[in-house]
């Protein structure tokens, strides 16, 4: 019963977003809820989302490195996230004329 609980209420919730910025002397910078994130810190993360079922939104800011994509994509799959939701970034502001 608490389960089922927890779970109606992680669909319900807004999914997780990770953003990837870019890379660094081999390293992607990844931030989740305003923060940086490290290797630990997302694998306790996508565990817990693998086990609730809940999707992820990466978003890719222009610029951002494709292979932290790849890194990032295929190390939640590794922990059991099965939907990933890529978000574009929003537009920039126009222009001051």
């Amino acid at each position: 019963m608490i389960l089922a609980a927890l779970v109606l209420l992680a669909l319900q919730a807004e999914p997780p977003e990770i953003v990837v910025s870019g890379m660094r002397r081999g390293r992607c910078r990844l931030q989740f809820a305003e923060r940086t994130i490290g290797d630990r810190q997302l694998d306790r993360h996508a565990r817990e989302w693998a086990a609730l079922g809940t999707p992820v939104r990466v978003r890719r800011p222009a610029g951002a490195n494709y292979r932290c994509l790849t890194r990032l994509v295929l190390r939640l799959h590794d922990h059991g996230v099965r939907l990933v939701h890529f978000v574009d970034p929003p537009p920039p502001p126009p222009a001051p004329r």
